[in-house]
Order: structure tokens, then sequence, then C-alpha cells
């Protein structure tokens, strides 16, 4: 009965702390945002106010011409900018490092994601992997508050088709959380099925890395695909921590396999977030929360599929529940980021 009774408990701690994590997870994308929004406006601001010193020059210049002066008189009053045009080639992209707000909403996303790493210590991960959609619904009210972004009837229904396609696909899983040792870590990786997985991963980020820096504009999909496969390694590594955790805490720095982890977690998530960056200079962000939600939903459900089996006792019904949320959930990514103007994003 205390058994039962802690279990509860437990689960209580693991949903509540999943849930203020993915709000904050939501509220530092949004806030990662207004930084690239203010950026913009300041880089715009600037190049007003160097157009305005052009035509001072040119207007002091033709005076110049019309009233001619002592040759030791004729330095402009303004001095041409030799710099300028050097200036500009500076990559836009290192500007939101110098950004105070942009390192805050880095900060609240590392509470975010640590709030998230608690949970799956408290809870099953059938129990915290569909609060993830927390970070959906937040950004409903986020996005359009902080950003005055418009929120279409068409992206409601979107994110309640979404919502149900993750929850089915999470419920079609296995609802255990078995604790993981060190050895049978190593010996989940060692597998073939694993090997090849992570031969298709490492295949498909480096053509869509090359495809990122081609076409990375016009699709919102190369780089927050990356940010998925990325973030699908997260969350393994995440998962296999956790799981050394909660059977010892003091020896944990004995095992070779928790540095790989860490390795593992720290270069992972530092990519998740360039590449999520990426995507947020180019793309509104009611588009890209939901859309980098479902894809890294979809790749952590795959991936903790092959390496820890989570669907190896799935019955058929199972299997259908899995495919029909799959499908739901892409028509609600679809809803959500087609019909879009230009002048929308």
């Amino acid at each position: 009965m205390a058994s039962a009774e802690a279990k509860r408990w437990s689960s209580l701690i693991g949903i509540v702390t999943a849930i203020c994590g993915n709000v904050l997870i939501s509220f530092a994308l949004n806030v990662q945002r207004y930084a690239h929004m203010r950026l913009s406006g300041q880089k715009a601001n600037q190049d007003d106010g160097e157009d305005g010193l052009s035509l001072q020059r040119r207007i002091a210049e033709q005076r110049a011409e019309a009233n001619p002066a002592p040759s030791e008189e004729r330095e402009p009053l303004i001095a041409r900018s030799e710099h300028s045009s050097e200036s500009e080639k500076v990559p836009r992209e290192k500007n939101y490092l110098k950004s105070p707000i942009w390192w805050t909403g880095i900060a609240l996303m590392i509470l975010g994601e640590a709030g998230n790493f608690l949970a799956y210590g408290f809870a099953p991960a059938s129990i915290v992997s569909p609060l993830g959609v927390v970070a959906l619904v937040s950004n409903c009210l986020i996005a359009p508050l902080l950003l005055g972004e418009h929120f279409r009837l068409r992206d409601g229904i979107g994110v309640v088709i979404a919502i149900a396609g993750c929850v089915t696909v999470v419920l079609s899983a296995n609802d255990s959380n078995p604790k993981l040792t060190p050895n049978k870590i190593w010996n989940l990786i060692s597998q073939w099925e694993f090997e090849t997985y992570f031969g298709l991963t490492l295949v498909s980020i480096a053509l869509l890395s090359f495809a990122s820096s081609k076409f990375g504009e016009k699709s919102i999909l190369i780089d927050l695909g990356l940010a998925a496969l990325y973030g699908g390694y997260t969350a393994l590594s995440t998962k296999g921590i956790a799981s050394i955790l909660s059977n010892t805490i003091w020896r944990v720095i004995t095992f070779p396999i928790t540095y790989l982890l860490v390795a593992v977690l720290i270069l992972t998530a530092v990519m998740q977030i360039k590449y999520v960056n990426r995507a947020l200079q180019q793309f509104n962000a009611t588009m890209v929360i939901p859309t980098q939600f479902v894809l890294f939903t979809i790749s952590v459900i795959v991936g903790s599929a092959v390496l820890y089996r989570d669907f190896e006792r799935q019955s058929l019904e199972d299997g259908f529940k899995f495919f029909g949320g799959c499908v739901l959930t892409f028509l609600g990514v679809w809803c959500i980021t087609s019909g879009h103007r230009d002048g929308d994003d």
C-alpha cells in the first residue's frame, strides 16, 4: 500500500515538473524569437541612419561644387564611410550571441530542459512524453501576447489535431519504465539495430546539413529536421543518464558509459539549439514551435523504440494506433504551417 502511494506521489511530481519545464521551454523559444526581432529592428534603424548620412553627404558635395572653395577647404564635412560595406559582411547569425535577451531565453530553456530531465526520474516516459504538448498549448498564448503574432482559427485546429496525434502515438507505446544498468545500456548500444539506426541518422544529418546552407530559408523542415535528429539523441542520452542515476548516485562517475552519455547530451543539445534558432530567424514562432515539437517527438519515439525496445511487446492494435497517431500529427502540422502569407512570417 505504501509502495503504491509512493508511486502515485512520484508520478505527480514528475507530471508537475514536466508541465513547468515545457511552459518554460515555450517561453524561452519566444524570448529568443523576440531577441531576433529586436536585432532586425536595430539593423533596420541603423540602415536608415546610414541612408540619412549619405543624403547629407551628397547635399554637401553639391554645395561644394556650386561654390568652389580653396583646395585646403575642400574636405567634406561628413567623411565617407570606408567600413560600412565590411560591417555588413559580418554574419547576422552571430549578432544574437551578444544579446542579453537571447541569453535569457537560453537560461530559461536550460531550466525547462532540466525540468524534463528530472521528470524522467520520477514518472514513466509514457507519462512525461505527452506532456510536451503543454509547450504547444502555452505557445498559443505566449506568441500572440509577447510577439504580437497573428493566431488563426486554422492554427488552433491544427494544434488540437497535433495534440491528439501525439497523445495517440505515445499511448500506443509500452507503459513500462524499466531501470537500465550501465552494462544493459552498453549491450543495447552494441546491438545491430541501433548501429543501423545510428548510421542512417548520420547520413540524414549530413544531407540536411548540406541542404541547410542552400535551402534552409525555403523549407522549415530542413533546420527543424536537424534539430529533431539531434534532439532524439539528446533524449536517448537523457533517459540513459536518468536510469543510471536512479540506480546509483555516488558510483555514477565510475562508469565509462556515463561520460559518453554526457558528451552526447551536451553536443546534441548545443546543435539542437543552433538549428532551432536558425529556424526562428527565418520563420514565424507559431510555425517553428509546433513543427519542432512534432518532429522531435517522432524522433524520440523512433530512437527509443530502436535503442530501448519500447515497442518490443507491442500488439497489432497498438501498431495501428501508432500509425494513426503519426497521420494525425502530420495533419496537424500541415494545418499550422500551410496557408501563411509572406507577411505573416
